[in-house]
């Protein structure tokens, strides 16, 4: 009665019945009450609609500085524009007990109607008083279309809610909605409530009560309405406008100055931890008895795990509180619900992370090869139960990344069949019993694998020719393959690493051959490096040299028809410096001068040819040893006869 419900009573009787009176009784019924019964069946709903109307009554909300509300109204085509006008009635009562805060720099209302678009009906600076907002309320046009709920939530979150246009006072969005919506409302509603704004679901008839929940705000319970037909729309006023008031910072007077107080607000962390969190509050308003505390972790996708949720009170006098036992690096909803002699009053939520527990240091790739690593590492300060080692090529996914576990003591670890030439990702775990540290991450590139340089192949004899090249590190031998460039049988020979060179022999003269060297990693083969060459048999080259001086040595060669030119190269036996010269195919003699006197040469012709080149080696050539002086004055002295005599 105090809530101005209206209670009927009705009531139907003979009189005292006696005993053998129950024929009498039902013929009584059906002659003189049955009328009066048909009457009531037919007054009741009117009465029950007029009780409806009552339970609409508004009370004021008082104390509220500022805050900004916005209205999403679902316009789709299955509300109607009959039931449209129940959506407004019931916008109507959850505005009227805050009309008269309604200013530029006080309480500030929007409205968003959605369908297949989002359509702004009006935005915070539209109207500066209570009596404009109402009235622009009462006539809103109906929109019509689809059910597009998640785009309203986008919408609403970008252009009212905005980190450009925040204002530092309480925040509210009501959805009103009669439908299952056709888009994702998860990722909207997500980013609207991290904005600060408490988001009030209220669904109507074929409304999804899961997809309410997925929009309100934390406690679900009580931030979700729903009723079943749109004639009852209006009976969640007096649910629905006092935790409005409340969520803008009021206290709600209701119509029999039954005063619903203000809950906990301002819900503030100052402290984090790797294993608690420290916040504090503002009181409520009333008579509050104590404080109830909950708190526990989400999940990845943002949602709470029931199963470990942790429940303290704390006294009226406490406004803060250090929830401690969590776990690392993990984000915890907290929740602060007044408590009151008999009721439960209203709640303040909030979130916030733990920190990481310290990771290790100075991670580093201490060697690189060509199918390792080795990584070296400092412990952490906390000694860890062991560590979790993750890595694989960059940018593979993480179910396919391998994984090593390590003991708690390691500082160091070898990693073994890695690709070669691969950048690879890897990151340190510690492991610790409840908690997280932080993660670890280095990458390194292993080496790539390479061919030798500098093949060459030289011809030894009229069935052999010398191939050499220059080696490479880190390999662990060679393979050499030969055969007819236009055959299919070939030959093969491994040699040890630090070998480079290798007869081969056996060949046969006018016939081209193809020689492969390939660099040997374990099992492993890696780049090939291919020469061709062929033995000509009719024409052998020869190189001869002569020394005509002190500092001059002639060299000479025989000129090959399909040869396409030569090259020659000289340097002192004792090592130093090659010089070359090369040479068109008509020339066959060169003077070689400004040597070192009394010292050996070695000196190489090399005869070009497509493709290829041989080379024909001299023996060593000393130059002369000192200077010898040429004779003068070479002349006839006397002539006689068949006898001529000389002098110089």
């Amino acid at each position: 009665r105090r809530r101005r419900n209206l209670f009927f009573l009705l009531g139907v009787s003979p009189g005292r019945q006696e005993e053998g009176d129950s024929d009498r009784t039902a013929e009584w019924i059906m002659s003189s009450a049955w009328p009066v019964l048909k009457m009531w069946l037919w007054v009741l709903p009117s009465l029950l609609l007029l009780s409806l109307h009552q339970a609409e009554a508004q009370g004021t909300c008082r104390s509220v500085a500022a805050a900004d509300v916005v209205f999403l109204v679902d316009g789709s085509s299955s509300i109607g524009r009959f039931n449209f006008q129940e959506v407004r009635r019931f916008m109507e009562g959850v505005a009227t007990p805050l009309a008269s805060s309604v200013g530029r720099g006080a309480v500030r209302f929007g409205t968003v109607q959605y369908s297949d678009t989002s359509r702004e009906e009006f935005n915070f600076d539209k109207y500066e008083n209570g009596t404009e907002l109402l009235s622009a309320i009462r006539n809103l046009n109906y929109k019509g279309g689809n059910t597009r709920t998640g785009a309203g939530l986008k919408y609403v979150a970008d252009n009212f809610f905005s980190r450009g246009g925040l204002r530092d006072v309480p925040k509210v969005t009501i959805l009103i909605t009669d439908g299952k919506s056709q888009d994702s409302v998860d990722q909207p509603s997500q980013k609207l409530r991290s904005l600060g704004v408490k988001v009030f679901a209220v669904g109507v008839k074929n409304a999804d009560r899961r997809e309410l929940g997925q929009v309100a705000s934390e406690p679900r319970e009580d931030f979700t309405f729903y009723v079943g037909d749109f004639k009852i729309l209006s009976s969640l006023l007096p649910l629905v406008a006092p935790r409005v008031c409340t969520s803008a910072g009021g206290t709600y007077i209701g119509d029999g100055s039954t005063e619903l107080f203000s809950g906990p607000s301002n819900l503030q962390f100052s402290r984090e931890t790797f294993d608690s969190l420290q916040f504090r509050w503002l009181p409520a308003g009333g008579p509050v008895i104590g404080y109830k505390i909950q708190y526990t972790p989400l999940s990845g996708l943002g949602q709470p795990i029931t199963s470990e949720l942790e429940e303290v009170t704390v006294r009226a006098l406490e406004t803060s509180y250090v929830a401690r036992g969590l776990k690392s690096a993990t984000e915890y909803l907290v929740t602060v619900i007044a408590q009151y002699p008999n009721s439960v009053g209203e709640s303040v939520s909030g979130k916030s992370r733990t920190k990481s527990l310290p990771g290790v240091s100075n991670l580093r790739v201490a060697r690189v090869g060509y199918f390792t690593l080795s990584l070296s590492w400092d412990p952490p300060s906390s000694r860890p139960q062991g560590y979790r080692l993750t890595y694989g090529p960059r940018g593979r996914p993480d179910p396919q990344l391998d994984e090593r576990s390590l003991p708690a003591d390691s500082t160091s670890v070898d990693l073994e069949g890695l690709e070669p030439d691969t950048d690879y990702t890897l990151t340190l775990h510690p492991l610790y019993p409840r908690s997280t540290a932080a993660l670890a991450t280095a990458t390194a590139r292993t080496l790539r694998l390479e061919g030798v340089q500098q093949l060459s192949v030289q011809t030894a004899s009229a069935r052999s020719v010398l191939v050499q090249w220059r080696g490479v590190g880190g390999a662990t031998g060679y393979r050499l393959v030969w055969g007819p460039f236009t055959g299919r049988e070939v030959d093969r020979q491994d040699v040890a690493a630090g070998t480079e060179s290798y007869t081969l022999t056996n060949l046969q003269p006018d016939t081209e051959y193809i020689v492969t060297v390939i660099t040997l990693y374990d099992d492993t083969e890696g780049p090939a490096t291919t020469a061709r060459f062929k033995i000509e048999r009719s024409e052998q080259q020869t190189l001869r040299t002569f020394t005509i001086g002190p500092s001059t040595i002639r060299v000479t060669w025989n000129l090959i028809r399909s040869a396409q030119g030569y090259r020659l190269e000289w340097r002192r036996a004792a090592g130093g410096e090659t010089q070359r010269q090369s040479f068109s195919t008509s020339t066959n003699s060169y003077e070689i001068r400004g040597l070192q006197p009394g010292t050996e040469y070695v000196i190489t012709l090399y005869t070009l040819y497509e493709g290829r080149e041989v080379a024909t080696p001299a023996t060593t050539s000393p130059t002369v040893e000192q200077p010898v002086g040429s004779v003068s004055n070479l002349r006839v002295v006397e002539s006689v006869g068949s006898t001529v005599r000389v002098g110089w």
